[in-house]
């Protein structure tokens, strides 16, 4: 079967993430319900939305600390998840399973049609897939070869995008410069000297380099924070992908992590961040895009977002949140 084009078709070079019909279910709960979005290169994307809609959960889906349901994550060009046999018709329509299945159903309805029966088949295939997946199984639709094809290894992946939680999640074991040269050691991207000297440079840059050999119970939560994010900069990452990285800090420390990924923004990173923060939303996104229930209800420019929302619910969450 000819579906190589099909696939190749999906990535565009000026894109760094390509997400396509992302499902994520936890047991019976869905979370995420159909996710399509493209985050291009140099982008600043803030990600809006009221709590449990779905939005840390799709950030975690980008690297795959949460293993979708359904959908495609594709990223410069190498797929992270299995081929969707949903997502690329011609595969289902293919394989073995749909050819058996269309004769049974054939010969119990002949008068349905052919769009009918495609929409019946497939929607038969999809729950018995579902239901696998709940049981720890595959359930697979002659995908192997177009995964081999094009999968990336998400270790390799990772170590592009850096990625920045509420609860900083130092190592309180090791100093601020242990924190910041294991993974490039480890991985043998940077001696231990070569990342000593990263390390002291971008502890300079932030004005804490007299942190370097205290541990970080020591500091505070403004300091913890802008040492996760340089932190996460020694693996030079082409995407930086921050999770409600202010929630957890008091008022008065938000500014100095703020200023920092503001930084950041004009230094040209692609970054897709997670917030409650409506100024850095409006003074640094590129595009902002509101998630309710797991769906994105609507997404703009920050002015076409916040000065002219269309989506009752948006014009809901941002009357409560302005």
């Amino acid at each position: 079967m000819d579906t190589n084009k099909n696939i190749e078709e999906k990535f565009d070079e000026n894109y760094l993430i390509k997400i396509r019909g992302l499902y994520k279910n936890f047991a019976n709960v869905k979370v995420l319900k159909g996710i399509s979005t493209d985050i291009k290169k140099g982008e600043k994307v803030v990600i809006l939305g009221p709590s449990g809609s779905g939005k840390s959960t799709l950030l975690r889906c980008m690297n795959l600390l949460e293993e979708p349901t359904y959908g495609e994550i594709w990223f410069e060009g190498k797929l992270l998840t299995p081929v969707d046999p949903y997502l690329h018709k011609k595969i289902i329509r293919n394989s073995e399973t749909y050819k058996k299945l269309c004769e049974k159903a054939k010969l119990e309805n002949p008068n349905l049609s052919e769009e009918e029966l495609d929409a019946k088949i497939i929607s038969e295939i999809k729950e018995k897939d579902l239901l696998k997946k709940r049981e720890g199984k595959e359930y697979n639709l002659e995908t192997n070869k177009l995964y081999t094809t094009f999968h990336q290894d998400i270790n390799i992946t990772r170590q592009k995008i850096g990625m920045v939680f509420q609860h900083f999640n130092l190592f309180n074991n090791l100093t601020v410069m242990g924190n910041m040269t294991l993974a490039p050691v480890e991985l043998k991207l940077k001696t231990q000297e070569e990342a000593e000297q990263k390390a002291i440079q971008l502890l300079k840059r932030i004005g804490l380099e007299d942190k370097a050999n205290v541990y970080p119970s020591t500091l505070s939560g403004g300091q913890k924070q802008r040492i996760a994010i340089v932190r996460s900069l020694m693996m030079e990452p082409d995407v930086m992908l921050f999770d409600e990285p202010t929630s957890a800090l008091d008022p008065e420390m938000v500014g100095e992590v703020l200023e920092l990924m503001k930084e950041l923004a004009n230094d040209g990173m692609t970054m897709v961040v997670v917030t409650h923060e409506m100024g850095f939303a409006r003074e640094v996104a590129s595009r902002v895009l509101f998630i309710d229930e797991g769906i994105i209800k609507e997404e703009g420019t920050p002015k076409e977002f916040f000065g002219n929302p269309k989506d009752e619910r948006l014009k809901d969450f941002l009357s409560k949140v302005l």
